[in-house]
């Protein structure tokens, strides 16, 4: 096989002409979107200090949520696993 006596200069070239072009993207980008004037909207509002007060709701306590049933307890007929003969 060959060896290869060396590669020249030509990734050296590649590698700087990369940095050129990511150079002048970046600038033709900060060109582009800094130099434009930019007008901002200014909204006044006058609104009144109104203080309300809440209602007086009175609710009932939230239900109590059933209990699971526990292994001390036998389970309904209808949900007991089938026995073989």
């Amino acid at each position: 096989m060959a060896e290869r006596e060396g590669s020249g200069s030509a990734p050296w070239i590649a590698f700087l002409a990369g940095i050129v072009l990511v150079a002048i993207v970046a600038v033709g980008y900060f060109a582009y979107s800094g130099q434009q004037p930019q007008e901002q909207a200014k909204l006044e509002m006058n609104v009144p200090d109104v203080n309300v007060n809440p209602p007086d709701i009175n609710l009932p306590p939230p239900p109590q949520p059933a209990t699971p049933p526990t292994a001390d307890q036998a389970a309904p007929a209808d949900q007991t696993a089938p026995t073989t003969p």
